[in-house]
């Protein structure tokens, strides 16, 4: 097919749609695709490949809104691009696509046709990744349009600003954990918020930065960044952005809210309201920003500072007994005593770590389990965040042929899962532990550990209670 650009349209957020026409004067609408990898790229050949596929294959949807799907991959003149059937009131206002927030009703209008689409728990997943504020298209009169939302997801990590795209996850998602009806509720959730108030609803800047958020923080009342928006509608927001998933409610509950919002005169707030939140909201988001900053302030010194305070607690622990009582005694059994090191192990107790131990011998446990004990409970009283730190399952302890009456020996294996950072190394080990006797108690002179395999996965830390969280409160 041969096509000619005819006129050319820009929408509010960058993209563009042009009028084009073929060799027989039928008119079209092609939507660049203004990927950034050139076209004789083999990566872009394989994009091709996959968009003819999608654009092959019906998309299943409940949606009351218009979707428009592609007729197919074109060029015109030495742009590559999608080719969509003429629709008046798509070109006519494309420019409006993206400009600027929407007024709560029309944000509600929205809300009650996009709720179609998130799938009931019995259903099958749909067959889009997520909700995402640039796929909508105004159609003039209050009516919205959908871009095919496969193709989008499909394009976006090309396109440049494409990488917004999978921000609008739930954060279970971004954790690892399955696409889920309440994820693709946060994921509406985020969209019309973008829609209602023109922002994301969490930092943008860094990457990183926008995800820890979106994991540890509750978003900021949207009334603080638009002061129209009501109650009602605030609140419906605030509880589909909820980070738990099961305090998210269902579809039946957000149109249950929505009916009362807009029952009750609540979508749109009364002037007395929108001039208490513009009056706040200064203070409001910069005391949110001043917590984040603390809370990168804090991970930015947090783990120099456990290495000092772990060598401070040991030797201040070492010097001041710490109320330790000591666990082995002269008639303590050699095997009781290798038990001893294993508890302690588990327990992150450097202090009964080290009692079975001579001197000099098994410093690397002595050193992770201190750093370790030290970091848990930095974390406890700053973050408020209480888990393990090491995991020591599937141990065995048996004596080896070469064990005698003065020198037993033994042999552990063990599974030991340790964090690091964002991380957890989990490692299959070996220990040899021989002992003898020293100032009448039996002790471990040798201790010789080995790593059999390791590797290493990514760590999702539970929420903090409060901490970085904005109020969500519905006043």
């Amino acid at each position: 097919m041969s096509l000619l650009q005819k006129a050319i349209k820009m929408a509010g957020d960058g993209t563009a749609l042009y009028l084009v026409e073929d060799e027989k004067g039928n008119h079209y609408l092609f939507e660049p695709l203004g990927m950034t990898q050139p076209p004789k790229e083999k990566i872009f050949l394989e994009i091709l490949r996959d968009l003819r596929q999608i654009i092959r294959t019906p998309l299943r949807s409940a949606s009351m809104l218009p979707i428009y799907t592609y007729l197919g991959i074109e060029k015109c003149g030495e742009e590559t691009g999608l080719l969509l059937a003429y629709d008046e009131a798509l070109w006519t206002n494309w420019p409006a696509k993206g400009r600027s927030a929407l007024s709560p009703p029309m944000v509600a209008a929205v809300a009650r046709d996009l709720l179609a689409m998130v799938p009931a728990p019995e259903e099958k997943a749909p067959e889009f990744a997520q909700f995402y504020p640039g796929d909508l298209v105004p159609l003039g009169d209050g009516r919205w349009g959908l871009l095919d939302p496969r193709v989008q997801h499909l394009l976006a990590p090309y396109r440049p600003g494409g990488e917004e795209r999978s921000l609008y996850e739930a954060p279970e998602v971004i954790g690892g954990a399955s696409r889920t009806p309440a994820a693709y509720l946060y994921s509406l959730g985020l969209t019309l918020f973008y829609l209602a108030t023109g922002e994301f609803p969490f930092p943008v800047k860094d990457r990183r930065e926008t995800v820890t958020a979106m994991l540890r923080e509750e978003p900021l009342d949207p009334r603080y960044l638009q002061p129209q928006i009501g109650s009602g509608l605030a609140g419906l927001l605030l509880k589909m952005l909820s980070r738990n998933p099961e305090d998210r409610p269902d579809v039946p509950a957000c149109t249950a809210l929505l009916d009362q919002a807009l029952a009750g005169g609540t979508l749109v707030a009364s002037p007395e309201e929108a001039a208490r939140f513009q009056a706040e909201a200064g203070a409001v988001k910069a005391k949110a920003a001043r917590k984040r900053r603390w809370y990168w302030r804090w991970q930015r010194y947090k783990w120099p500072a456990v290495a000092v305070l772990g060598v401070l607690l040991f030797v201040v622990t070492l010097l001041r007994g710490g109320g330790y009582e000591e666990k082995i005694t002269p008639d303590t059994p050699p095997q009781d005593v290798v038990a001893v090191f294993y508890d302690g192990l588990v327990r992150l107790d450097p202090v009964q770590l080290e009692e079975p131990l001579a001197k000099g011998v098994g410093r690397e446990f002595i050193e992770m389990v201190s750093v370790l004990h030290v970091t848990a409970k930095i974390r406890q009283t700053y973050e408020w965040i209480n888990e393990s730190f090491l995991e020591l399952t599937d141990l065995t302890v048996v004596e080896a042929e070469t064990s005698s009456a003065d020198r037993p020996v033994f042999t552990a294996a063990y599974h030991l899962r340790i964090r690091q950072g964002d991380e957890w190394i989990n490692q299959t080990r070996r220990d040899r532990l021989v002992l003898e006797r020293q100032k009448k108690k039996w002790q471990i002179i040798t201790l010789d550990s080995t790593i059999l395999t390791e590797e290493r996965t990514p760590a999702v830390s539970p929420a903090p209670v409060d901490v970085l969280d904005s109020s969500n409160e519905v006043r």
